[in-house]
């Protein structure tokens, strides 16, 4: 047996609906007054795409490490910096940064898998990682600084051709970006630091889709985030304008799309200040069958469980 749950809603004066969960699947039916019936059921191609355009950012942050890498100017000193300048240089800091952020990937990877709407999560997440890591591509190879510090080991430059760019590329992408599990060998990905874009990625994505019962281990987590932050700079694996831009980065592309994607739920995407004509074009093949904000509830279940449930209740 198929339990569904219907519910009907109006959202405006001129549009009104039922909106039909089922244990397996979400459909949404919008019964507009002028009789025109539009079904729309959930959608997982839009996940599928926005899942490969984050392994595409990937690709493309590898890419441009390799080709910077001998751009990197070896001969300069480091950059003057506020931080360093106060506090000094703790070798190792940066695997204290590195375990937080294995903590909150992994926490959030899990969270978004039990979620109950899970391939809407994983769509909003997704997309905002891939957004972010496509800008620290483009500012990576768009300005080269000396590293943070004098201790850093880079390699010695190799022949640029595109069968070697190629194959540093592809190396680098099938490896863990830790320093803890491999030592660092390319060098040149500063300007926007990864480490701390995926460190705030993963923590706003378990804040914004956590139940309310773990509020306190949202509070912990937040705190630990300055702690990696406070490490990242100790090591002087990035400058302070790094983690600073990184920072904002996640967390302004993160709060954009969350935004836009409440504003085309609630019909006044046009009023919001972010809209633009790509936007628009953006939140609606990826929002289009997701459900309102009145009924996304952040619960968690097993879809393992569900389907064995299902499966003995038939």
């Amino acid at each position: 047996k198929q339990r569904n749950l219907s519910i009907r809603f109006q959202f405006s004066s001129s549009t009104s609906g039922i909106i039909s969960f089922s244990t397996d699947a979400l459909s949404v039916k919008f019964s507009m007054k002028d009789g025109n019936l539009v079904y729309s059921p959930l959608r997982k191609t839009p996940t599928i795409v926005v899942v490969a355009l984050t392994y595409l950012a990937k690709l493309a942050n590898d890419a441009t490490l390799a080709w910077m890498h001998n751009r990197v100017p070896r001969d300069s000193p480091p950059l003057r910096d506020i931080f360093f300048d106060i506090f000094p240089e703790i070798h190792g800091a940066h695997a204290i940064a590195e375990c937080i952020m294995v903590l909150f990937s992994l926490s959030a990877l899990l969270l978004i898998c039990l979620h109950r709407h899970r391939w809407h999560v994983i769509r909003r997440v997704f997309f905002c990682i891939s957004v972010a890591f496509f800008f620290r591509a483009f500012a990576t190879a768009s300005f080269q600084p000396p590293v943070p510090s004098t201790n850093t080991y880079c390699a010695p430059p190799f022949n640029v051709s595109f069968s070697s760019l190629w194959q540093h590329t592809i190396k680098r992408f099938t490896q863990p970006s830790l320093e803890m599990l491999q030592p660092r060998v390319l060098c040149g990905d500063l300007i926007v630091s990864g480490h701390t874009l995926q460190l705030f990625m993963s923590l706003q994505a378990f804040i914004q889709y956590a139940p309310k019962r773990l509020q306190g281990l949202k509070i912990i987590f937040s705190l630990l985030a300055c702690v990696a932050v406070v490490a990242i700079l100790l090591s002087r694996k990035h400058y302070t304008i790094d983690v600073v831009f990184g920072y904002l980065v996640a967390t302004r592309v993160f709060a954009e799309y969350h935004s836009l994607a409440l504003s085309y739920h609630e019909g006044n995407l046009y009023r919001n200040p972010h809209y633009s004509f790509l936007w628009k074009r953006v939140i609606s093949y990826l929002e289009s069958d997701a459900p309102p904000p009145n009924l996304f509830s952040n619960q968690l279940e097993s879809p393992c469980i569900r389907s064995l449930k299902h499966y003995y209740e038939k």
